[in-house]
């Protein structure tokens, strides 16, 4: 991890993400935004794009020269081993189903590893953002007040495993992998199902001992996530499926072939 990004940088980041969340806000509540289908068939609203322009538009200005990879952006191709990875809504279906389960990533890749990350979902659980400051440190921002914190490095400790995994994920695969990974708590354990980044806030609180994602997903839905869990002593890895047998790889990587993922899970 690297203190790549001063405080001042990371003040005005911090203020950006909390503009472009008001504009989502807004319009969540007021349902004043409109719906397309893009060329995979997958939905995006008028918001996802107003804030993909603005946060586009801004971060040169907060530090220039370093390419921006964003959902709703066009560049996707450049030499640079640094670059700022964006997801103006992650969570765009819950966005557009009226469902607050919805964030703003931002986050800064050096040499295919996160090293700022910042999530911010202005609406769940009254509105909360976590980010790691200059020096480091995973601050908790909800309800105008700033909190630093650590996760327990004893991530698996107590007598029950909290599973956090995708509000699309069937309990099967779920329990397929306990059964093989953690048998001893085959029949104690629970699962809580959320969408979009959000879930990286129960792993990083303390309020979920693992989480599991099974399917694949995009390089911005996981950065700001990923780069906070490092801190924590938390890994990424890659997961696969074969024949209902499951297989842990490396650690997540970034600037991979068409920014995607495979499943993953997170693990110490």
């Amino acid at each position: 991890m690297s203190n790549y990004l001063n405080q001042q940088q990371i003040n005005e980041i911090f203020n950006l993400a909390i503009n472009a969340g008001e504009i989502a806000k807004q319009a969540f509540l007021t349902k004043n935004f409109e719906i397309f289908s893009k060329e995979d068939r997958s939905k995006v609203s008028s918001i996802d794009i107003e804030i993909s322009k603005l946060i586009q538009q801004k971060i040169p200005q907060i530090i220039p020269n370093i390419p921006i990879v964003c959902e709703e952006g066009e560049v996707r191709d450049f030499e640079n081993d640094m670059f700022f990875l964006i997801d103006p809504i992650d969570g765009t279906s819950s966005f557009i189903n009226n469902s607050i389960e919805f964030c703003i990533n931002i986050a800064l890749i050096k040499n295919k590893k996160p090293i700022f990350g910042l999530t911010y979902a202005p609406l769940f659980e009254g509105g909360k953002m976590i980010f790691n400051n200059h020096q480091n440190q995973i601050v908790l921002h909800k309800h105008n007040e700033n909190k630093n914190f650590f996760l327990d490095k004893n991530i698996f400790s107590g007598d029950s495993l909290k599973i956090i995994t995708s509000s699309r994920t069937k309990d099967e695969d779920v329990k397929i992998y306990i059964a093989q990974f953690y048998p001893q708590f085959i029949n104690n354990f629970k699962v809580e199902k959320l969408s979009s980044a959000v879930k990286f806030f129960r792993i990083i609180e303390g309020d979920a001992n693992l989480y599991l994602h099974f399917r694949k997903s995009m390089e911005w839905d996981t950065a700001s996530g990923h780069a906070l869990l490092d801190l924590c002593g938390a890994k990424i890895k890659t997961l696969k499926n074969e024949n209902q047998k499951f297989f842990l790889g490396e650690e997540l990587q970034y600037k991979k072939n068409n920014f995607i993922n495979s499943g993953f899970v997170v693990a110490k």
